[in-house]
């Protein structure tokens, strides 16, 4: 028996040492995304001023904490997403139409529910989403503390089951 398994391992070492190579690239590939937990709700900063990578964070912990799990996980988790663009379409530049491209695959594809924008004009001028009317978020008590650009307006995908988000977030105002 240790003969053959001597005699096995001389003429397939290389098909196993292939096989291990293709499986370690397929765990590296895959496992990251299927372990990550799913996302309850996508928040997108539409501001064409940088928006800190604290005060994002201060935004992702105050949804998770103020809303509901919606995918049954047990837990809530909000991704942030900031877009620095200007709608207005008076910026050019290659940088403002790859934001703007990266807007438009969030919001084809629905990634994001709850917007916070700092020119609704613009966003309503060039894009078909339907929202809610929109909140200015300084008169919010929801988002004191957390330091947005001036005239940030809080609305929600009208579209979405994002609704009760948005009546919790205005409902102290």
């Amino acid at each position: 028996m240790k003969e053959k398994w001597k005699t096995w391992w001389w003429y397939h070492w290389g098909h196993v040492l292939i096989a291990a190579a293709a499986l370690a690239v397929v765990l590296y590939a895959f496992l990251p995304g299927m372990l990550r937990s799913k996302t309850d709700y996508g928040v997108a900063v539409i501001s064409l001023d940088w928006v800190s990578e604290e005060t994002r964070a201060a935004l992702q912990e105050r949804f998770q904490s103020a809303l509901a799990d919606a995918n049954g996980d047990g837990e809530t988790h909000v991704e942030v997403s900031l877009y620095q663009a200007d709608l207005s379409g008076r910026t050019e530049g290659s940088l403002n139409y790859s934001e703007a491209s990266r807007l438009d695959a969030d919001l084809i594809g629905k990634v994001s529910s709850i917007l916070l924008i700092d020119n609704p004009e613009g966003f309503r001028e060039n894009t078909v989403v339907p929202t809610e009317p929109e909140l200015l978020c300084e008169s919010l008590p929801f988002f004191d503390g957390i330091s947005l650009p001036k005239g940030m307006v809080f609305t929600v995908r009208a579209d979405c089951d994002a609704g009760a988000v948005y009546q919790q977030v205005s409902a102290d105002r």
